[in-house]
């Protein structure tokens, strides 16, 4: 019963209830004693008063009393009882305390009770929010102690191969070209760090503007394999691409970040690969109105308490040994966060020492409300033929096709070998 409709059935209560009991005391009273000249008859037979005047006020204001009563206790549970627990409950928040909670009663139509209800939700969510600025407190203590870390330890090196050369301890050239390069490939890292904050940040404040294009996914991802396939050669990394498409299969995509999300996943996985002969596979499934692109790694692997977290801002499992890797832990934070922009979603298995595979979604050309949950989309046209390397030197077309299993990395990574 709303707040209007309770103040109406008191005001009523309060008009009527009295003299129905008054006059059901009487009614009592005379059954009670009869017709004779008892003190609680109202009416002789013969229409004679036989109550006294006292007696009655007596009897109405004993009446009025215990109706008031009955109408105060109701009032108090349904109106002031919650306005006492509003009263605490913002008590506590001013004091900082939001590890409370209201009770209320479900599926109640009592504006009070709605109020309390929504007082509840408002306490939830501005628990959550501090919680988020806490969390996110504590991350800029961990990122400026990161950053800190990972920009002294080349800045130390710089420093000390340009002392070097000034005093003369790189008295030879091809000592002096050795320290030249040192120093920079350290400030190459530092400016890679500088600039992966810059980006993070934009993009975490949803000022990126995406240009979503459709192409087609095998020249796309074979593109980008041969590129950085020249890099993990050198580091003994193998990498290969994988496609079980339909034969020109198009996808809905920003060429620019979802490039910038394969070099994140590879980059990570030769950054982290502890096997001599490592191995990387990329791999092009067709799941319904997306596909699934998986880098695949038999890498050193995440141990599982670190999966959940892997994806936040600024996490780096075993940061201690870690930080001889470098980096800001911003990586997968900034890969996750282009593809949930590209209304996609990414995903992380492991088994420690076994390897580790890092799966993510993208719009197939086509699908359902793809223009609605991506905006404007134009053709990219991208039709560049992708190229690699042969062991002889030369220049030889990137096969789709699936490689003996000597190739795919044999990781069961729903947890059995």
């Amino acid at each position: 019963m709303n707040i209007k409709k309770r103040l109406l059935v008191t005001f009523l209560l309060l008009l009527i209830l009295p003299l129905l009991m008054f006059f059901l005391i009487i009614f009592i009273g005379r059954r009670a004693f009869g017709d004779g000249d008892g003190p609680f008859f109202l009416l002789h037979p013969e229409g004679m008063v036989q109550v006294t005047f006292l007696q009655a006020v007596l009897t109405l204001v004993l009446v009025i009393a215990m109706t008031d009563l009955i109408l105060v206790i109701w009032l108090y549970r349904s109106i002031i009882r919650p306005l006492n627990l509003l009263t605490v409950a913002t008590n506590k928040i001013k004091d900082g305390d939001l590890d409370f909670s209201i009770p209320t009663e479900s599926e109640s139509t009592d504006e009070l009770e709605q109020l309390c209800e929504d007082f509840e939700e408002m306490r939830i969510q501005l628990k959550k929010q501090i919680d988020t600025r806490l969390q996110y407190e504590q991350d800029t203590i961990e990122l400026i102690s990161n950053i800190s870390h990972d920009l002294k330890t080349p800045l130390t090196a710089i420093k000390g191969y340009t002392e070097g050369i000034l005093d003369g301890v790189a008295d030879t050239k091809e000592k002096q070209e050795k320290y030249l390069k040192t120093i920079y490939t350290k400030a190459s890292d530092m400016t890679v760090l500088v600039d992966e904050l810059s980006f993070f940040s934009k993009i975490d404040t949803n000022i990126v503007p995406y240009n979503f294009t459709i192409f087609e996914a095998d020249d796309f991802f074979n593109d980008c394999v041969d590129e950085m396939s020249l890099d993990t050669e050198v580091k003994n990394v193998t990498l290969d691409y994988i496609s079980k498409l339909p034969k020109g299969q198009r996808i809905i995509a920003d060429l620019e970040q979802l490039r910038r999300v394969m070099n994140n996943l590879i980059g990570n996985s030769v950054k982290y690969m502890d096997k001599d002969n490592g191995s990387i596979v990329v791999l092009a499934e067709d799941t319904g109105d997306n596909i699934t692109i998986s880098v695949q790694d038999n890498g050193r692997g995440i141990d599982e308490k670190d999966i959940p977290f892997i994806f936040d801002r600024f996490y780096r499992a075993d940061s201690s040994r870690n930080s001889k890797k470098g980096g800001s832990g911003l990586g997968l934070a900034i890969t996750k966060k282009i593809i949930e922009d590209h209304s996609g979603t990414i995903t992380a298995k492991s088994i420690p020492g076994k390897g580790t595979c890092i799966s993510f979604t993208l719009l197939k050309e086509g699908s359902k409300n793809a223009s609605l949950e991506l905006g404007e989309i134009t053709d990219a046209n991208f039709r560049k033929k992708p190229w690699t390397r042969s062991k002889s030197g030369s220049k030889q077309k990137k096969t789709t096709e699936i490689p003996t299993n000597e190739t795919i990395i044999d990781v069961d990574y729903t947890g059995k070998e």
